[in-house]
């Protein structure tokens, strides 16, 4: 095979779940020479859906190695890191992805889950409040990556639970629907 037949076969081994398989593939066509940001972050969203963080951060420390205007190698890498509960080099890389693209609406809502753990209600809110504002795609894709990540959820959601919940001051009724709704996803 061909390394683009290699990563190909890879993306489609991971769209239909087998994660162990893609990273294989991945690997090979890294290997064999294949775009290296490409396969370390196609291979590090397989290693991250497959919670093995370590090896994620490893991936999307290359990507931005390679490319440090990558986007979706700070993005990702801050991913597992909440995952690892290493919440201040999760802000370092969410700063920095929102940087090179203000517009991902969940790198906001990640930011501000981020925030929230640090805690930083404030500037919680004020991410969270941008994240409202992107849209409901967005949010299923992002509930659907931090699916296992139950825990920060519950913590976060309790800055607006109840008519005291410190958020509950600063967000609108409309906007605590949405974030309960991404949560919820």
């Amino acid at each position: 095979m061909m390394t683009k037949e290699l990563f190909q076969k890879g993306q489609d081994l991971f769209i239909d779940g087998h994660l162990k398989e893609s990273i294989e593939m991945f690997t090979r066509a890294h290997d064999e020479g294949y775009d290296p940001v490409r396969t370390y972050l196609s291979r590090g969203v397989a290693y991250l859906r497959k919670e093995d963080f370590d090896r994620a951060i490893d991936d999307f420390s290359a990507v931005v190695e390679l490319s440090p205007d990558n986007e979706r190698g700070y993005y990702y890498r801050a991913l597992a890191e909440i995952d690892k509960s290493d919440y201040e080099h999760a802000l370092e890389d969410l700063d920095h992805a929102i940087i090179l693209n203000p517009e991902r609406g969940t790198a906001f809502m990640a930011r501000g889950l981020t925030r929230s753990e640090l805690g930083c209600p404030e500037d919680a809110a004020a991410d969270f409040k941008m994240a409202v504002a992107y849209s409901d795609i967005e949010s299923t894709s992002f509930a659907h990556t931090f699916g296992n990540t139950r825990t920060f959820f519950d913590r976060s959601m309790a800055l607006v639970e109840g008519e005291r919940g410190p958020l509950r001051y600063v967000l609108t009724e409309d906007e605590i629907r949405k974030l309960e709704k991404w949560m919820e996803n």
